[in-house]
């Protein structure tokens, strides 16, 4: 959700994880100031090295998640939730010092994903591991983690969206609903998705749920930082920081 308090940068092109040689080395920490762009990192199922780490980062699932792997009927759905929880794991071991398989993760209120307990001290406040967060569409996966700041993030894989006028009615502020209105019809459904991202990526990193933001008094919320990410063809996405 956009407003006037909403600060929106400069967009980011995500690194990939794997790295082309397919190498779990941990990847490099940004700068761990609070106004520190969030990192984000995108997992592409299209990739071969990603395709062979199925084995090993499913490995590093937890009974709990394992459960969960095996309630998704379809095997598109099963494969993205493995493969991020997988590297989720991966990374934060890599970072912590600690076996990814040992770590236990949980969510917030709203399904956050949250890391408990804190097991040791990350590369941001002294004790404290890093935020993080994690979103999927289609092919691809986008995390995005911070030192210090609740971060979200949100993609989406462009498609038809013949009601996306109701939608953003019910969900977005009328001044965004009538900027998308503004534009030519063929830009209108690229644009609602660009706003829904930058909404769903403010909400999680507040740990709201979709309706938690709203004001009854009719004024703005104070909103977090936004970023644009810059995906392939067929996604938009943007991160966020509260």
């Amino acid at each position: 959700m956009q407003c006037a308090d909403s600060p929106v940068h400069a967009a980011i092109a995500p690194a990939a994880w794997p790295d082309p040689g397919g190498s779990l080395e941990r990847p490099p920490w940004p700068s761990p100031g609070p106004d520190a762009a969030p990192l984000l990192l995108l997992l592409d199922q299209r990739e071969p090295q990603l395709q062979a780490l199925v084995g090993p980062l499913g490995d590093l699932l937890d009974p709990g998640e394992r459960q969960r792997l095996r309630l998704l009927r379809r095997q598109e759905d099963g494969q993205r939730f493995l493969l991020a929880r997988g590297a989720l794991r991966q990374i934060l071991g890599c970072w912590l010092g600690c076996d990814p398989a040992g770590l236990v993760l949980g969510a917030g209120p709203h399904g956050k994903p949250e890391l408990f307990p804190q097991q040791a001290a990350g590369p941001g406040r002294e004790g404290l591991p890093p935020q993080f967060n994690v979103s999927h569409s289609g092919d691809l996966i986008l995390l995005g983690f911070h030192p210090l700041r609740p971060v979200g993030v949100d993609l989406e894989q462009r498609r038809p969206l013949p009601e996306w006028q109701g939608i953003a009615r019910r969900c977005l502020p009328p001044g965004a609903v009538e900027a998308i209105l503004a534009l030519p019809e063929e830009r209108r459904g690229d644009a609602f998705l660009a706003a829904w991202c930058r909404l769903e990526a403010g909400l999680k990193a507040r740990g709201l749920g979709l309706f938690a933001g709203a004001r009854t008094d009719g004024r703005a919320r104070e909103g977090p930082d936004h970023w644009p990410v810059l995906l392939p063809e067929g996604y938009v996405g943007a991160a966020a920081l509260a």
